[in-house]
């Protein structure tokens, strides 16, 4: 993962701030909770980070690129921030695989099938399921 410099990003809704002036960088190969109660902002957060979002004010970069910056008027779609979210209420396709499932988003990204497979497998070994990788979504243990 590219480093990701979030500089007094701010989100408001009306009269709330629902990000309050947060500075954050987060290096590159870091891994990173963000910790909270209900409503503190951490999905708000994400959301700006991934272009789901438009912050108020602040600015956000990523990999060195200014994909946010409301001094300079630039806002990158999302698509164009080469960024992945999985969102608290996952959504898995019953007809794919879990392979599949996880390679979705990469193989949309035009990866090659063997950066599709290296990562996948990095993946699963991560979160320990590279044994369910052939699985279907319904299959039983």
């Amino acid at each position: 993962m590219p480093e990701i410099i979030l500089k007094n990003l701010t989100k408001t809704f009306g009269s709330v701030n629902a990000v309050d002036k947060l500075d954050l960088t987060i290096e590159d190969r870091d891994f990173v909770t963000l910790l909270g109660p209900s409503g503190c902002g951490k999905t708000t957060t994400l959301r700006m980070m991934s272009g789901l979002e438009t912050p108020t004010i602040g600015e956000i970069s990523i990999g060195g690129k200014v994909v946010f910056s409301s001094e300079k008027q630039i806002n990158l779609s999302p698509d164009k921030r080469d960024v992945g979210l999985l969102f608290q209420n996952y959504a898995l396709w019953p007809h794919m695989t879990v392979y599949q499932n996880i390679a979705f988003g990469l193989e949309n990204m035009k990866w090659s099938k063997e950066e599709i497979r290296k990562r996948v497998k990095e993946m699963g070994d991560l979160v320990k399921i590279s044994d369910l990788l052939d699985r279907w979504k319904c299959e039983p243990n």
